[in-house]
């Protein structure tokens, strides 16, 4: 982690996103365990083994990194940090919504009748805990994904058992305290209002851009904006996960290009003329954990182990691309 957040400090990046895995956390209700290792979808390698060097001691709670580690690794170096809150835990689930296949992720399932409220009173504990480093925090992580592998419930469950902790967050004096969701997977102005409560106090929207052409993930990033732009209680937005892809498998998502990175490179560019587009995330930390698909900032060629591999870095000033 230490490597990783270097790398992407030098490569001029300046916020971090982490995913807390609530089902990790609380796994017994009411007494969250802030100290216990869990790991998380960037720690594995695509065959789902454990990256190399990941710590892992065979003992409960003795892989990957606990929340108070990847908070705090984060914190040391000053690095802006956005906290991810997801994962229904096994006491708190529901059932699935109607058409949900049979595989659903448990983690997506929804909360049952008398655990509503208990997403919302973790994200009060985790805004309470982390609320004097962490600058932001997202609540859940692509509900729209397809065949229900992030999100199991209906949009309405979403409003009232998810988005309704953004009071949560304000309430605890969080500062900023800024409240981002949901991020989409399938960004659009109906799917934002389909997805949004817009009486709760939500500070930014997010969305991912996988398209595959990059004159489409252009022109939906043009869309959102003018979208933004036109609708006043829009506070602005991130683009989440973006890139390039190239020489990956055909049924992956992202827009492919004739050279890395540059996809990433005119998003970047567009991005920064669109006042209502507030800025972007790097799609992992580490070495990309979807090689087949090679997408993002991430390539699986010339890549250090465990290290933050920039194929595309723009210099604003002389309006220049280069890769390193």
């Amino acid at each position: 982690m230490d490597a990783s957040l270097d790398d992407a400090r030098a490569a001029g990046f300046d916020t971090v996103r982490i995913f807390l895995r609530w089902d990790k956390i609380e796994t017994i209700e009411g007494a969250p365990d802030w100290s216990c290792k869990y790991v998380a979808d960037a720690d594995t390698e695509d065959d789902g083994d454990l990256r190399p060097g990941l710590p892992c001691d065979g003992s409960p709670c003795g892989c990957g990194y606990s929340a108070d580690e990847r908070v705090a690794t984060a914190a040391r170096r000053g690095v802006p940090i956005l906290l991810t809150i997801v994962a229904t835990p096994t006491w708190a689930r529901g059932t699935a919504a109607e058409g949900c296949p049979a595989d659903t992720p448990p983690r997506a399932l929804p909360l049952r009748r008398d655990k509503e409220s208990a997403y919302r009173d973790f994200v009060g504990k985790v805004a309470a805990r982390y609320g004097d480093v962490a600058y932001a925090f997202e609540l859940w992580n692509e509900p729209d994904l397809a065949a229900c592998r992030h999100w199991a419930g209906t949009r309405e469950q979403y409003k009232a058992q998810i988005l309704s902790a953004a009071t949560v967050v304000k309430q605890s004096g969080a500062v900023p305290g800024l409240v981002v969701a949901p991020t989409l997977e399938e960004p659009s102005g109906a799917a934002m209002d389909a997805w949004i409560d817009w009486s709760q106090p939500i500070d930014r929207l997010s969305f991912n851009l996988y398209k595959v052409k990059t004159a489409h993930a252009l022109e939906t990033l043009d869309e959102m904006a003018f979208w933004c732009n036109a609708r006043p209680r829009c506070p602005g937005f991130y683009v989440t996960e973006f890139g390039a892809q190239h020489h990956g498998a055909h049924n992956c998502p992202g827009p492919r290009t004739g050279g890395p990175g540059a996809t990433d490179v005119q998003i970047m560019k567009r991005c920064r003329k669109r006042p209502a587009c507030r800025g972007f995330f790097l799609y992992a930390l580490m070495e990309d954990q979807r090689p087949e698909c090679d997408r993002g900032l991430l390539t699986t060629k010339g890549c250090r182990k465990r290290r933050l591999c920039t194929i595309a870095k723009f210099d604003w000033k002389s309006g220049s691309a280069r890769s390193g």
